[in-house]
């Protein structure tokens, strides 16, 4: 039976004598995040582990200390708190910050597609704020998307976003040749969608480039898909510097408050930086005052207080059959404007021509770069929503030039994955090691129930390649596409709930 226990060696154990480790929580570029009782505060805390196969690589320890180091004077409500930087006596550097319980944004999106502007403008205003404080800092984020943006609930039930990972922020001040470096050690700086004009074009950045990649987030919790697509990077990046804004959809348009919000988000995605809100006070200023015409719940204030009316019955006798039947006629006007205004607001067929067309993963065994028609667009592992539609080719390639190709011709209904083992080390009997969070999931090799649920071992049948797909009550279905290479491999994916 493959367990936690085995799978990760840190689970249940004391790290760096203050730390009980309780299980793993995500595997990132650089690091591995961990659930832990702090036993010296007394509190729940993740730990963020810089992984040993990057003990000796300089630039990715400093690009991991920089992330602390971002945050460690940062200590704003809607950002994720840093508790400690610290070094254990086998040299693996860590910090502990806030555990939050809660979802990104990107599962939220993913589960709702879209989000009322109230909500919306709630959320993307908590990250403004957010980033007003790591600007005063002199702090520009540039990897602004909805995975990095935590939706927590507070103890009296309201939702607060938190900004999450910065990893590849960077003090306006440094601009040395070796900052330029660590941003771009196995990882993109920044994520394509999201990126401004300038950062996509290697121009100087500022607060302003924040400000784009937010009202980017927020024209996607609005209509469901970021509004500059491509069929690879290089046309998304062409879109983003060149492409004009979509229109307002047309079932929009007749709608004042949505013209208001259009206005915002058209001038913090100008594409000259110099046209857009000069900081982001100024554009959090400006979701704030839509926030709180379309819900003021949202900012704090009471409900209005309405006086009392008579009975019903008392009011209608006392007015005259004429000037009932006026007020009958007015009330009836004002109860069809109201339904055409709720029409109108609510984004019942919103017309974005772009489409999100599903979520991919991607897996290998070492670090690889991973390539859609010969564009790259990560480094395993990693998943991410694509809008490239099939037929496409997705390529794995290693440090050594081998690469492994898959040809995706059809749309995946669920989640897709894809899995390439390097193969140093051939096997006899190739093994497949299986982990899901949750465990429990049941397992189909090929579309046959295999009869363990997951954790577990499989013995990888004959061929090139096969297909394990994941199953569970209340989460998506997940098919992986494994190219064994004749050696063991080992599998572990979150999986997302429906």
């Amino acid at each position: 039976m493959y367990n936690h226990a085995e799978t990760d060696p840190m689970t249940g154990t004391l790290f760096d004598d203050r730390y009980l480790i309780n299980y793993l929580v995500a595997r990132g570029g650089m690091g591995n995040i961990y659930n832990a009782n702090d036993i010296k505060r007394g509190i729940v805390v993740a730990v963020k582990m810089l992984r040993r196969e990057y003990d000796n690589d300089q630039i990715v320890l400093k690009r991991f200390l920089r992330e602390a180091h971002a945050i460690q004077n940062l200590h704003h409500p809607n950002i994720c708190q840093l508790y400690d930087i610290g070094c254990t006596q086998d040299k693996i550097h860590y910090f502990t910050m806030e555990f939050l319980e809660g979802k990104p944004l990107d599962q939220i999106l993913r589960e709702k597609h879209t989000l009322s502007p109230a909500v919306a403008l709630h959320y993307i205003t908590d990250i403004a704020a957010a980033l007003c404080d790591a600007h005063n800092h002199n702090i520009i984020h540039r990897d602004l998307k909805p995975a990095n943006i935590f939706v927590v609930k507070t103890p009296d039930g309201q939702e607060n976003a938190k900004l999450l990972d910065f990893g590849v922020a960077k003090l306006q001040e440094d601009m040395s040749a070796v900052s330029d470096r660590l941003t771009n050690t196995g990882s993109t700086l920044g994520t394509p969608y999201y990126m401004s004009p300038e950062q996509i074009q290697g121009l100087d950045l500022d607060g302003r480039s924040d400000v784009y990649g937010l009202g980017i987030i927020l024209w996607e919790c609005l209509f469901g898909a970021t509004p500059f697509v491509g069929k690879n990077i290089i046309e998304i990046f062409s879109a983003a510097v060149h492409q004009k804004l979509p229109k307002l959809p047309a079932s929009h348009r007749a709608s004042r408050m949505w013209r208001k919000i259009y206005a915002v988000l058209e001038k913090a995605l100008k594409k000259d930086a110099r046209q857009r809100y000069d900081s982001m006070y100024a554009f959090m200023r400006a979701m704030e005052q839509l926030r709180d015409e379309i819900a003021p719940e949202h900012s704090g204030r009471g409900p209005a207080q309405t006086p009392p009316s008579m009975p019903v019955l008392e009011a209608i006798h006392s007015i005259s059959p004429l000037r009932l039947v006026i007020v009958g006629t007015i009330a009836i006007l004002c109860v069809a404007a109201i339904i055409t205004t709720v029409y109108l607001l609510v984004p019942h067929k919103v017309e974005i021509p772009q489409t999100r067309f599903a979520t991919y993963k991607f897996f290998s065994d070492i670090s690889a770069d991973v390539r859609i028609d010969d564009e790259h667009i990560g480094i395993t592992p990693f998943s991410m929503d694509l809008y490239n539609a099939p037929p496409f080719t997705i390529s794995f390639r290693d440090n050594s030039r081998r690469e492994y190709k898959f040809e995706v011709t059809e749309y995946p209904e669920k989640v897709a994955g894809f899995a390439v083992n390097f193969a140093k080390t051939k096997s006899v009997r190739p093994m497949v090691f299986v982990e899901t969070t949750p465990p429990g999931a049941d397992i189909y090799i090929n579309g046959n129930l295999y009869p363990l649920q997951t954790p577990c071992q499989i013995a990888a049948p004959a061929g090139d390649r096969f297909t394990i797909t994941f199953k569970a009550k209340g989460y998506r279905d997940e098919s992986v596409i494994i190219m064994p290479n004749d050696g063991d491999f080992k599998l572990r994916t979150n999986l997302y709930q429906e």
